[in-house]
């Protein structure tokens, strides 16, 4: 009682600027994360509005948040979305695996400079660019190797639903902005509480949330906030004050998100989605 009490101290002198800046910078990648989308749904050539798809994204959050899926009952929201407004089920699953794809370069930019927020030094800065630059290489070199093979065994129903060059690279472009959005607004969640890191701290703070996601509880709660608290915790912010960098970030990306998602779910005829999400 007492740490909670204390952490509600700290919390009470945030800085409101940077508050209202983390939120809005969460806004604006819901926007962002749509457009990927769109970007490759018309590389898959389908055309659809914006507007439906920032909706049933920020749907599929609530689904993500109030179900135990590791992410998985989301997507599943999306498909389900999709095929109400009359795409085929092997287009929708695709846009959505597509899409992932799409955000491999980004991910592993974050992972690399997460890795530099735990170098002492220039000798482990070059080495840990030097295992980056392998653990890059490794994965083009086996995801090429394995989509070759994938795509000999299944090249006429690739063909079917195989996107455009350009549309990737374009949706891989947006993931790198979604990404650094997050890096950003974690940084500023930090500066609410007048706690300074990194971009690499950030990086990795990023990094948590999206591994500790996929661990299924519901929405990742205790999981993530555990995992964002050691973290700073261990780049030598004090125990309060992580704890309250912890509960702003999750207000925003737990708590706000989570409501948008009520009110999108809600606009899209939910209860059809939702326990289409739920069946296994």
């Amino acid at each position: 009682m007492e740490t909670l009490t204390a952490v509600w101290q700290v919390l009470a002198r945030a800085n409101a600027s940077y508050v209202a800046l983390a939120v809005a910078i969460y806004a604006l990648s819901v926007p962002v994360s749509a457009l990927r989308w769109r970007t490759v749904l018309r590389g898959l050539d389908e055309r659809l509005p914006l507007g439906r798809l920032i909706l049933v994204n920020l749907a599929s959050m609530f689904v993500n948040n109030v179900t135990p899926s590791a992410r998985a009952s989301g997507e599943v929201c999306r498909v389900a979305a999709l095929s109400r407004m009359r795409l085929n089920f092997l287009t929708s699953a695709a846009s959505i695996a597509y899409e992932r794809l799409s955000e491999v370069p980004a991910i592993l930019i974050v992972v690399f400079v997460a890795t530099l927020s735990f170098s002492a030094d220039m000798a482990l800065h070059r080495l840990a660019i030097a295992g980056g630059a392998v653990l890059a290489l490794a994965a083009v070199a086996f995801g090429a190797r394995f989509l070759a093979a994938f795509a000999n065994r299944w090249t006429a129903r690739l063909r079917a639903i195989a996107i455009a060059p350009s549309a990737l690279a374009a949706a891989g472009a947006l993931s790198l902005v979604v990404w650094t959005l997050d890096v950003v607004r974690l940084r500023v969640a930090a500066a609410t509480m007048h706690v300074t890191i990194g971009w690499p701290q950030a990086a990795a703070l990023s990094a948590v949330t999206v591994a500790a996601g996929w661990i299924p509880t519901i929405g990742g709660l205790g999981v993530i906030e555990g995992g964002l608290v050691a973290a700073l915790i261990a780049f030598g912010v004090a125990p309060i004050d992580a704890a309250a960098v912890t509960a702003v970030e999750r207000i925003i990306s737990y708590g706000l998100a989570t409501a948008a998602g009520a009110a999108a779910l809600s606009l899209i005829g939910g209860r059809a989605l939702l326990q289409a999400a739920r069946q296994p």
